[in-house]
């Protein structure tokens, strides 16, 4: 399995997905990020993850290089065979999802870490973002969500599928953010070095350098709390955002005090000398600082609004304030420093909440299984790696019909209804699943189907059922496939053919086993199944038609029981076998 990540900086790849990429590695795969080189390349390579420049990739809004971004892009998946690439928004998102389909990626997923609008914004600013996203979402087929508030609303106005949508949450290193992280020696000793008076409340923020992490509110808290209060920014600028907070304003907070520690490696350490952490932001995804810290047995002060209210439960493990409202912001602030009992019992609280919905592993998993269920729905000959749980042999639900098609498909090469398309074949074994004359068995290894058994009562009422229920969308899905060489032939074959007067009504339709699972005995697991069904139900003959050339398939349903009826030719010059178990 061959997946690439794919963000604006090396920093994203670094900080934000470097767990997932470690996990495809570990699982035996092949890591790759993409992104604009920078000073975290080294660091990601000595992991054994490959990385891929895209120089023209940059943080600004800047339209043509964009479009060079974008383009670069498609040479380098012309030249990469990946199975799957992960693309984050903003920008990434955009334009990466749309080239991946493109490319023929055969998997194009993708994480929205955060809506760039909020509902405070103007409309045409909201129409703009959520009409970009609503295109390119249709280009993907993962969407995973960070923030169950975004994924409400992305569903909720259909601006992502909400079959191919689903939640994913946010985590961060539970054993690297640890209040025992730091005893009270190192902390007293890092504080002095920070030169942090034991009297004082150390207050502290981790984020890039910009107006819409709160930091002009912060600055302005800063100034009403006075010298009691010792505030700390660690973070680096961003001077390509148009939002950056300029040098001037930084020369101001630092004349009154604010202390500005830029990017640190030890933020770890940093959160243990600190007694309240902060997050007055615009706009949030769901913040990896905030969770840190909370993680970090930390008090955390956040502004009310979306990514923030995931980390911060009011009252329980910190406080929310209004949105750009420093004074509320700096009544908080004292309302915590100056009750340290407060503080010890929002601190945790904190990390037990942190404990309990922050766990960077479970997302790391999440992750793991959409791919493998990706993988399968599409028919895909490769796996996430991912150990298969004990089987479990159960009856179809709606929600594996793509997948059965698409084993169906990868499997039985041999049979014609796979050459009428992909989408022929989901409407087909929708209607399977749903029929009540149908028996449709799965063995389901914990990540989703692995194989599967499907018949029906009666042959001809499930075709007529089909008709009636989906025949318009399946004849036009079939059309394109119709008009290729002796497939219209072959329709009107099947169309017209018919069982021989002794035949059964009720027939085993397909039986499809993924190639990682086989050697196990499945196919006589899921058949005996099968059969027992149909016996409960009242049926005594059933009959399967199989390739007269299909010996493997043909010995499997000897082995249930079948036994050799006669030949026949559904389709000119191919001869079948017609197997009867009584």
């Amino acid at each position: 399995m061959r997946v690439a990540h794919l963000t604006t900086v090396d920093m994203s790849l670094r900080y934000l997905v470097l767990p997932q990429l470690e996990e495809v590695t570990r699982r035996g795969g092949d890591a790759i990020g993409i992104s604009a080189p920078g000073p975290h390349v080294a660091e990601i390579e000595q992991k054994g993850i490959q990385h891929i420049p895209l120089p023209t990739s940059t943080r600004g809004m800047h339209p043509l290089a964009d479009l060079r971004a974008a383009w670069d892009l498609a040479s380098i998946l012309r030249h990469e065979k990946l199975d799957i690439l992960h693309t984050h928004n903003p920008k990434p998102g955009l334009y990466g999802r749309v080239i991946g389909r493109l490319a023929g990626v055969p998997i194009v997923a993708n994480t929205v870490h955060g809506l760039y609008v909020t509902p405070d914004d103007r409309f045409l600013r909201r129409a703009i973002v959520y009409t970009l996203e609503a295109i390119a979402s249709r280009f993907s087929d993962l969407e995973l969500i960070q923030n169950p508030e975004d994924l409400e609303l992305l569903t909720r106005l259909r601006i992502s599928p909400p079959h191919r949508t689903s939640l994913l949450g946010n985590g961060v290193d539970l054993k690297r953010f640890h209040p025992a992280n730091l005893t009270n020696v190192k902390r007293d000793v890092l504080r002095k070095e920070l030169n942090v008076e034991r009297d004082q409340v150390m207050v502290g923020t981790v984020g890039r350098l910009v107006v819409e992490k709160g930091l002009r509110e912060l600055f302005e808290a800063a100034r009403i709390l006075g010298d009691r209060y010792a505030f700390f920014v660690i973070g680096p600028d961003d001077p390509e955002k148009a939002d950056a907070v300029p040098a001037a304003e930084i020369a101001t907070a630092t004349a009154q005090g604010v202390r500005f520690l830029g990017m640190r490696s030890d933020v770890e350490q940093l959160y243990g000398a600190m007694d309240i952490f902060v997050l007055p932001s615009h706009r949030e995804g769901f913040p990896r600082a905030a969770m840190e810290a909370a993680a970090s047995g930390l008090p955390v002060v956040a502004t009310d609004i979306r990514g923030c209210r995931q980390v911060v439960q009011n009252g329980e493990n910190g406080l929310l304030v209004p949105l750009r409202n420093a004074e509320q912001l700096a009544a908080a602030i004292r309302q915590l420093g100056e009750d340290p009992a407060l503080r010890r019992k929002l601190s945790e609280a904190g990390r037990r909440i942190a404990l309990e919905h922050f766990d960077e592993d479970r997302v790391v998993e999440i992750v793991m299984d959409a791919y493998e269920r990706a993988g399968r729905a599409k028919g895909l000959g490769w796996s996430a790696g991912s150990a298969l749980q004990p089987l479990q042999i159960r009856t179809a639900t709606p929600t594996d019909a793509p997948v059965l098609a698409a084993l169906h498909s990868s499997s039985i090469v041999q049979g014609f209804l796979p050459k009428l398309g992909t989408r022929f074949m989901r409407h087909l074994y929708a209607a399977l699943v749903q029929w009540d004359g149908a028996v449709v068995v799965v063995a389901d290894d914990g990540h989703g189907p692995v194989g599967f058994v499907a018949g029906v009562h009666d042959t001809g009422e499930f075709y007529r059922y089909f008709v009636r229920r989906y025949g318009p969308r399946a004849g036009l899905a079939a059309v394109p496939h119709l008009l290729k060489s002796g497939n219209l032939r072959r329709a009107w074959e099947t169309w017209t053919y018919r069982d021989a007067a002794e035949d059964p009504t009720a027939e085993l339709l397909s039986m499809a086993v993924a190639p990682a699972a086989r050697g196990q005995g499945l196919s006589k697991r899921l058949g005996e199944e099968f059969l027992n069904k149909l016996r409960s139900a009242g049926v005594k003959r059933i009959k399967v038609v199989v390739g007269a050339d299909n010996t493997i398939a043909i010995s499997a349903y000897r082995k249930l029981g079948f036994r050799d009826l006669s030949s026949v030719e559904v389709h000119a010059g191919e001869p079948s076998v017609v197997l009867i178990r009584e």
